[in-house]
């Protein structure tokens, strides 16, 4: 059996203010539906007998009615074609109250679509392969009872097994992403005492194998500067032969620039340096600058407008300006000199998960600060 591991597309995201002159859409929100959409037209060049989502299908446990429209319209597309898809819930999408109900209710009615969301291990039998799926637990006890349920489901088949699961996988290494209501996963072989023949993982942003038939696939797209270094994509997984090859999308550049010791520098000298690092950097990326240990008077006389002018052709350029410490073992205080519109932003991904209304938040915060 062949199959394709992805996660963590995370339908919604959107951030910086910057729009997409086509469709109308904050860019970096188009940016996710369009690495959502490449996976699902690869689905159709490589033919897998399954396709595996591990988690973070969306950005919130209440994506918009656009982001659900995007991720239903692909997931019709693998059902029409009778592709089966088994996907789990990840800790973005997962409701904090239950009663509230999953996102995930939708998809699950699609023919050929598995669908692990209630904080419980699920078994599937799709193509002679038994999946168990293993979603986000808001619980401990949920989790722990998930493990022993697990055991108990394996010992009672002896049909080739996947295990999917949301979470940081903790064995030996630590594979989280330093978010406060994310799942620690032991080592689930170890853990229940039984084996599988292939672990697909979600949660972690980068494609890593975590022992020698588990992996992470890693992120369609990058939600910040902590992934810049990573490649996006996703798996091709041969449970007969064990090989897995990982595939890479061709994504907007994330490029976070090594910091710049501004010590005894003029201003003129910040902007050379500046300057000779964006020839290169290409058309359209996101990019960080830091600049350290500037002085008081450099830290006045530099003109953030003309480092922007500099960047004109990033999509969106983050400045993080750290003044020099006034007595030895003093730390520098950072200064990210952000606008408004990016300050609004970041406050309501702060917010996604409180069950607000997300996109009247949006709409309201965006009139203001037209005014």
């Amino acid at each position: 059996m062949k199959l394709l591991h992805f996660s963590d597309t995370h339908l919604g995201f959107s951030e910086y203010h910057r729009i997409d002159p086509q469709s109308g859409l904050n860019q970096r929100e188009r940016d996710f539906y369009a690495a959502w959409e490449k996976v699902i037209d690869t689905v159709f060049e490589h033919r897998p007998d399954v396709v595996v989502h591990a988690g973070d299908l969306f950005h919130t446990p209440r994506p918009s009615n656009r982001a659900i429209r995007v991720a239903l319209e692909g997931i019709q597309r693998l059902s029409d074609a009778g592709i089966p898809l088994v996907m789990v819930s990840g800790n973005h999408e997962t409701p904090r109250i239950r009663s509230t109900g999953s996102i995930f209710e939708a998809p699950a009615l699609f023919p050929n679509v598995f669908a692990a969301f209630s904080g419980r291990l699920q078994r599937f039998r799709v193509r002679d392969v038994d999946f168990y799926c293993l979603p986000h637990c808001s619980l401990t006890e949920e989790l722990e009872q998930a493990l022993e349920a697990l055991k108990a489901e394996v010992e009672s088949s002896s049909a080739p097994r996947v295990l999917v699961s949301h979470g940081a996988w903790t064995s030996k290494s630590f594979y989280g992403m330093g978010e406060f209501n994310e799942q620690r996963l032991p080592d689930l072989e170890a853990a229940a005492g039984v084996s599988f023949d292939y672990i697909a993982l979600g949660h972690y942003h980068r494609c890593i194998e975590v022992k020698q038939n588990a992996c992470y696939s890693g992120s369609t797209e990058r939600t910040g500067f902590n992934d810049h270094g990573s490649r996006c994509g996703y798996l091709l997984v041969d449970l007969e032969s064990g090989e897995r090859v990982f595939h890479p999308l061709a994504v907007r550049p994330m490029i976070k620039a090594p910091a710049m010791d501004c010590t005894g520098k003029m201003a003129s000298a910040v902007y050379d340096e500046l300057e000779a690092f964006s020839r290169t950097v290409p058309e359209g990326a996101v990019v960080q600058i830091v600049l350290e240990n500037l002085s008081d008077d450099l830290f006045l006389r530099l003109d953030l407008r003309r480092i922007d002018e500099l960047f004109s052709q990033t999509l969106y350029l983050e400045k993080q300006l750290f003044r020099s410490a006034p007595r030895e073992g003093d730390k520098p205080a950072a200064s990210a000199i952000r606008s408004l519109p990016v300050e609004f932003e970041a406050f309501l991904q702060k917010q996604a998960e409180g069950g607000f209304d997300m996109e009247k938040m949006r709409r309201l915060g965006e009139a203001y600060l037209q005014e």
